[in-house]
C-alpha cells in the first residue's frame, strides 16, 4: 500500500479510479484532507472518510 492509494472507507478495498466531478478527476486537498472538484470545493467535495468503492455503493443503495 502506498500513500497515494485511495481506499474504501467501508471495506478497505483499494479504489482504482479517482472519483470525478464536472467531468474531471477530483483533486486531493492536503489541508482539508478531502477530494475537491477541479473548480474548487464550493462546486463539490468528498471527505476521504466517506469514499466508497463501487460494490459498497451498490450495497448501500
Amino acid at each position: 500500500m502506498t500513500e497515494n492509494e485511495l481506499h474504501c472507507s467501508n471495506c478497505g478495498k483499494t479504489i482504482e479510479s479517482i472519483p470525478q466531478h464536472c467531468g474531471h478527476d477530483m483533486i486531493y486537498n492536503e489541508q482539508s484532507n478531502q477530494l475537491e472538484c477541479y473548480m474548487g470545493p464550493a462546486c463539490g467535495y468528498m471527505k476521504l472518510d466517506q469514499l466508497l468503492c463501487g460494490q459498497c455503493r451498490k450495497d448501500k443503495c
